[in-house]
Parts: structure tokens; C-alpha cells; sequence
């Protein structure tokens, strides 16, 4: 029992935050993912596929799941890409000689924007993705979205029933 509910804690972060979990929430490889350590991430359709067989999805179900999570990952690309460059020019403020805290307020300011925009476009379709699942799936998806690793260790595992 503990070893189907791993992945399937696994492919719920995953999937309810549209791919975009850091790795390093995870503590090694993760079986369907491309890339080294650090920049991989779940194959989207694997993680569909994942999702249909832990939540038991119908086939219309993870049509229209799949066509959610896609346009949210359209959406959001050029936000992680505009996070990217944040990154990359708070990284060259700290190799500056000297210390500029207008510029590190403005990259933080810009930055603080662009997360709130990402949290929005995961949080619409992960309710998008709730509207589709029947009361038990929601319960289910909720039950794993608990259980779910966090960026410092585990919050909690689904206790066997009975």
C-alpha cells in the first residue's frame, strides 16, 4: 500500500501545481522525468496518465484535465521565463563590487509580481481540474495535496484505512 501511495503523492504535486515544483522538493530522481537534478520535470503526459489511473479518471475526464493543464502551461511559460531572468539579474546585483538595494527592491518587486501571476494561473486551473472530479476523486486529490512533500521534508503520508 505505502509504495502505490508515493507516487501517486508524487503526481499530485505535480500535477495541481502545473509542473512547476522545484526538484529539490523531491529527494532524488523521479521516475518520468527529463533532465539532470535540478531542472527536470514530469513529462505532461505522463503526469496525466498518472493522475487518470491514481484518481481513476474517465476518459472525457482526462481529455478535458489534459487540455487544463496544457493551456496552463501555455499561460505560465512566459512568467517562469520572466522568473528566470529575475533570478539571473538578482545573481548579477550580488556579484556587483558594490551592493545596490534600489535595484535588489525593484528585481524583488517585479519578481513578488510575477509569482503572484503564476499562483493564480496554478490555483484557476487546479480549480478547473476540481470542477471535473466526482466528490470521492476530490477527496482523493485533496487526501494526496495534504500528504504531499514539501521543499523541507514530508508534511504528512496518508495513514492506511482499517
Amino acid at each position: 500500500m505505502k509504495r502505490q501511495i508515493i507516487p501517486a503523492i508524487a503526481l499530485m504535486a505535480a500535477t495541481f501545481i502545473g509542473g512547476t515544483l522545484p526538484a529539490h522538493a523531491f529527494d532524488g530522481p523521479f521516475e518520468g522525468c527529463d533532465g539532470p537534478r535540478g531542472e527536470h520535470k514530469m513529462n505532461p503526459q505522463k503526469r496525466i496518465d498518472r493522475m487518470a489511473k491514481v484518481l481513476k479518471l474517465n476518459a472525457t475526464q482526462k481529455e478535458q484535465i489534459g487540455a487544463i493543464m496544457k493551456a496552463e502551461q501555455e499561460q505560465a511559460e512566459p512568467l517562469r521565463q520572466k522568473m528566470a531572468e529575475g533570478h539571473k539579474q538578482i545573481q548579477a546585483v550580488v556579484n556587483a563590487a558594490t551592493f545596490d538595494e534600489s535595484a535588489v527592491r525593484a528585481i524583488a518587486a517585479e519578481q513578488a509580481k510575477t509569482r503572484t501571476e503564476l499562483l493564480v494561473s496554478r490555483t484557476r486551473a487546479m480549480s478547473q481540474v476540481n470542477a471535473l472530479l466526482t466528490p470521492e476523486q476530490r477527496e482523493l486529490a485533496q487526501r494526496l495535496r495534504e500528504s504531499r512533500p514539501g521543499k523541507h521534508g514530508r508534511k504528512g503520508r496518508i495513514q492506511p484505512e482499517g
